[in-house]
């Protein structure tokens, strides 16, 4: 009915790639699902994979039955390392979930330097990383971008990636202070690397959708504090150039 109006990606999160799959390192288990990625890949209809939960913090939201469990997988992990071959042979990204925390990084690191030609979309700030090590992994891996899912933060946001969320710790980052103000070394990177962010609203729960205009509304200051050129990159033109052209079989 809607022609134009949806992006649609291939799933990754779905009970067979949960923290108890086999899948994830044992490739026979892992087959049949590759082979039916690769045979929506080839109809042109889908955009990308993901997004994959590979390291993520248990929440349950407040009055509801929903919410979402603790996952420690191995981001470098025979298994993604399939996907992220197979999204490369048909020029689709790969959205995932991972925490930026010690020993997460080094396997990011690791699986960035093993798939040189996927283009990864590293959810909620590349993983609330800080600004300087945003920079360092955007200067060393051209293929990568960073989504801002729920990484807004201001008046009457209670919760979310955007805020010390569900649990604080050291390697959490900040988008915006408590009154949406950008904080400066997020907006000189944000200046710095403007074709290499993405917004997101990240609603991922039903009963949160009765939030999503102020989802926005928050972007839309977010955005205002920027240059111009960068507004309009980071708000819609790097998406454009992101899935305007994609897909293919090789």
């Amino acid at each position: 009915r809607y022609p134009g109006s949806f992006i649609p990606f291939i799933g990754g999160q779905r009970d067979d790639l949960g923290p108890r799959s086999q899948r994830w390192n044992d490739l026979r288990a892992l087959d049949p699902l590759l082979v039916g990625m690769r045979e929506k890949l080839r109809t042109g209809e889908f955009f990308g994979l993901g997004e994959f939960i590979l390291v993520h913090h248990a929440y349950e939201i407040a009055n509801s039955t929903e919410g979402g469990g603790e996952v420690k997988l191995s981001v470098d992990s025979r298994g993604f390392k399939e996907i992220a071959k197979l999204a490369a042979g048909y020029e689709v990204p790969v959205l995932f979930h991972a925490e930026a925390e010690p020993g997460v990084v080094e396997e990011v690191i690791r699986l960035f330097g093993n798939a040189p030609d996927t283009r990864f979309i590293w959810a909620h700030n590349c993983g609330r990383s800080s600004a300087e090590q945003i920079g360092n992994f955007l200067n060393q891996y051209p293929k990568l971008m960073c989504d801002l899912g729920h990484m807004f933060n201001g008046p009457y946001i209670k919760g979310g990636y955007g805020k010390y969320w569900p649990r604080e710790t050291p390697w959490i980052h900040l988008v915006q202070d408590e009154d949406g103000r950008i904080i400066p070394e997020m907006k000189a990177l944000f200046e710095a690397f403007p074709d290499r962010f993405v917004i997101g609203t990240d609603v991922a729960h039903t009963p949160m959708l009765i939030h999503y205009e102020y989802r926005i509304a928050i972007f839309r200051v977010m955005l205002a504090q920027l240059a111009v050129h960068t507004a309009r990159k980071i708000g819609y033109e790097n998406a454009e150039r992101l899935f305007a052209k994609h897909g293919g079989l090789r």
